[in-house]
């Protein structure tokens, strides 16, 4: 067949069909290929093309095709994968994404990629603890030197510093019952 313009990509899937024919009543048929939207098939009852109102997709991979009402002995039930499986492009202008389009929990550790957050991609008012130093991993912990802001513990954890520190500014420690701080001078 010719084309104008660019010639379709094959995007590796070929039609392929269902056909049953009915029992009594039988509204619940499986499916053999995966559905991704109802668009990607063509059901239609004894050659007439049904709408999807008039059919459901359930279960594992929408395999599951339930029908509203049921057939009657001998309806044939042909439902075409038109094969058809566009790829979504999608692109994000910056600030595109915010905290209110992400759902909760949606950023977990097995989604983000071995050493992809780096100090660097760390907002800079992010405060963290000191580098470790030392060829063995975590051999040597360093904090700094002056307390500067106000620290308070919630009584549901511990902590540690080697000093000896100082104070500035409106620099504290209010350690809260139930919590311990060790100054190591």
């Amino acid at each position: 067949m010719a084309y104008i313009g660019k010639y379709p990509a094959n995007v590796g899937q070929r039609p392929s069909e269902d056909t049953y024919t009915s029992t009594a009543a039988q509204t619940v048929f499986t499916l053999t290929a995966d559905v991704t939207y109802e668009s990607d098939i063509i059901v239609s009852i004894n050659g007439v093309v049904q709408t999807n109102a008039a059919f459901a997709l359930s279960g594992t991979g929408s395999r599951t095709l339930t029908f509203v009402s049921g057939m009657t002995v001998g309806d044939v039930v042909r439902v075409l994968h038109h094969g058809y499986k566009p790829a979504g492009v999608h692109e994000t202008v910056a600030g595109g994404i915010t905290t209110a389009k992400l759902a909760d929990d949606a950023v977990t550790e097995p989604k983000i990629a071995d050493n992809a957050v780096t100090q660097d991609k760390i907002h800079s008012a992010v405060v963290l603890g000191g580098p470790s130093i030392g060829t063995i991993p975590n051999m040597v912990r360093t904090n700094a030197k002056t307390i500067t802001a106000a620290i308070t513990f919630a009584g549901t954890e511990n902590g540690i510093t080697a000093g000896p520190v100082t104070f500035s500014g409106s620099g504290s420690v209010t350690v809260t019952t139930g919590s311990t701080w060790h100054l190591l001078v």
